[in-house]
């Protein structure tokens, strides 16, 4: 059963409770955790002294000026990496009207909208938290492990199609070429015109193993010799060893290739922007 760990102040109470509710509906675990909000400081040693055996971390961001003093200090890289280093999804929810500053990239946010001035949860619109709900709901269905190899394959390539890529052209031998998948995408020169980009793409699939370096500098070396329109990517269920992650903070450093990396949690948070996805590829597993 996943475990929703959702933070909250106080004056939160009532939809921090109503989201606990719809979450033990959809078979769940969720725990809801109140702090003071004079108590920011320790909120981030609170937080990770808590959530130890969560899948889902929720930071429900109220609108008020206070807030907005102390949540961009708190929500920082250390506390990111820590939770990442333990495979804890951490979404910051929004609720209000606006958003009090912008999300790092790739980070995944959600916004409760307001519907009315009132105090009650009735101010929350419906729409938004069903879309929170379900997207939640999906988190425990993804399981990498319970694929195969070739369906995992397939899986990253249903995702690239929605991901507005195309011309997705798989490698007849990736081990030569150093990547598995050659595909392109559009985008918006500065001067008003269309520029299309190429991307390698290499798929990196372990059933009990982190990623090592060795898939990083095979795609380097083919990026090497090719122009700079020419970005790379490792795509894996799993996360990088430490010497991995060394390498790539010092890949990026040099500036030698454009290289990034979609790890386990990313491309989680990637599927589950797309439910049927999830339901082509997970649905029948059910929750676990």
């Amino acid at each position: 059963m996943s475990r929703i760990f959702i933070s909250s102040t106080q004056n939160e109470e009532e939809i921090a409770r109503e989201l606990a509710y719809r979450l033990d509906h959809e078979g769940l675990f969720p725990v809801v955790d109140f702090f003071e909000a004079e108590l920011a400081d320790e909120w981030l040693h609170h937080v990770l002294y808590s959530v130890e055996s969560s899948d889902v971390v929720l930071l429900l961001m109220p609108e008020d000026d206070y807030e907005r003093k102390w949540i961009p200090r708190e929500l920082n890289k250390t506390l990111k990496y820590k939770l990442k280093s333990r495979s804890i999804l951490l979404i910051p929810v929004y609720l209000g009207g606006n958003r009090f500053f912008a999300p790092s990239s790739g980070q995944v946010t959600f916004f409760l909208e307001n519907e009315s001035h009132s105090h009650s949860l009735k101010k929350y619109s419906e729409r938004s938290i069903e879309k929170l709900v379900t997207y939640l709901a999906n988190v425990p269905k993804i399981e990498f492990n319970a694929l195969s190899p070739i369906e995992f394959e397939h899986l990253i390539i249903t995702l690239l199609n929605k991901l507005r890529f195309f011309e997705i052209e798989k490698q007849r031998s990736s081990h030569n070429m150093g990547f598995d998948i050659l595909a392109k995408t559009k985008t918006r020169n500065p001067f008003g015109g269309t520029s299309f980009v190429s991307w390698a793409i290499e798929i990196k699939y372990n059933k009990n193993s982190r990623a090592d370096i060795s898939s990083l500098k095979q795609l380097s070396y083919y990026l090497e010799d090719r122009s700079i329109d020419v970005n790379g990517v490792l795509i894996t269920n799993g996360q990088l060893t430490s010497t991995a992650l060394e390498w790539l903070e010092y890949n990026e450093k040099e500036k030698r290739t454009s290289i990034t990396v979609v790890d386990g949690i990313k491309l989680k948070q990637l599927i589950l922007k797309h439910p049927e996805i999830v339901d082509e590829f997970f649905g029948h597993r059910g929750v676990l």
